[in-house]
C-alpha cells in the first residue's frame, strides 16, 4: 500500500514537473503607443534608489536611468514624450507587482541584447528582443519597425520581471502600472470587508448603549 503510494506521489510531481515546463510567455505587438504610463513622476538622472510608477516598484537598479530625448546612453522611443526608462550596457533593473498575467509597455529600439526575465511560482522565462514578431532587433530609432507597444501573456501568474541589456540600451515607457481587472475586484471586496466589519462593530456598539440607556 505504501509502495502503490510513493509511486502515485512520484507519478503527481513528475506529472507536476512536466506542467511547469510548458509555462511560456507569449508575445503580441499592437499599433500605437499605448495607454500606459510614462516616467515623468521621477526625477532625470541616474536611478539610486527605488520607486514606482502605479502599482509597478522599480528596485535594484544597475546602470539604469530615467532620460528624456536621445544620446550615447538611451533612444527617445520613436514617437513619445516625456521621460522613459533606459538600460544602459551590463545593466538591470526589476519590476514588482500584484500578480498577473499580462503586462504591457512601449519598447524603444529593440536590440537582441535586450531581454525580460519573468519570475512566478514555476520558473523565470526569458524574453529577448530577437523574441517579439514583427518588430526587428536591429536597434532603429526612427521606424515603427523595432519601435513598439508590447504586451507579455504567461499561462502562470507573475509578480516580478527583471529587464538587462548586455549593451546600451534597453528603453521602455507607455508602461501598464494599473492594476488588472481581478485586482480590482479583490481591492473592492477587501474594502467592503473593512466597510461591513466597521459596520457591525458600530451596530454592536450602539445596541449595548440602547440597552445601558
Amino acid at each position: 500500500m505504501l509502495k502503490s503510494i510513493s509511486f502515485a506521489l512520484v507519478v503527481a510531481s513528475g506529472l507536476s514537473l512536466a506542467t511547469a515546463a510548458q509555462a511560456t510567455v507569449v508575445t503580441s505587438v499592437t499599433p500605437g503607443l499605448g495607454t500606459g504610463m510614462n516616467f515623468d513622476s521621477q526625477p532625470l538622472g541616474v536611478i539610486s534608489g527605488s520607486f514606482s510608477v502605479g502599482d509597478w516598484t522599480f528596485s535594484a537598479a544597475n546602470n539604469s536611468q530615467i532620460k528624456i530625448s536621445s544620446d550615447s546612453n538611451g533612444a527617445q522611443p520613436y514617437l513619445t514624450t516625456g521621460n522613459y526608462l533606459s538600460v544602459l550596457g551590463g545593466g538591470t533593473i526589476d519590476i514588482n507587482f500584484s500578480a498577473r498575467n499580462t503586462i504591457s509597455f512601449y519598447w524603444g529600439s529593440v536590440d537582441s541584447y535586450n531581454s525580460i526575465k519573468f519570475f512566478n511560482s514555476i520558473t523565470g522565462d526569458v524574453v529577448t528582443g530577437g523574441m517579439v514578431s514583427p518588430l526587428l532587433p536591429n536597434g532603429c530609432q526612427t521606424s515603427t519597425d523595432c519601435n513598439g507597444y508590447v504586451t507579455f501573456t504567461s499561462d502562470t501568474p507573475f509578480t516580478k520581471v527583471e529587464l538587462s541589456s548586455s549593451s546600451n540600451s534597453f528603453e521602455i515607457t507607455n508602461i501598464s502600472a494599473v492594476p488588472e481587472p481581478t485586482t480590482w475586484a479583490m481591492m473592492i471586496l477587501g474594502f467592503l470587508g473593512l466597510g461591513f466589519l466597521g459596520y457591525r462593530k458600530s451596530s454592536k456598539t450602539g445596541d449595548a448603549s440602547l440597552r445601558l440607556a
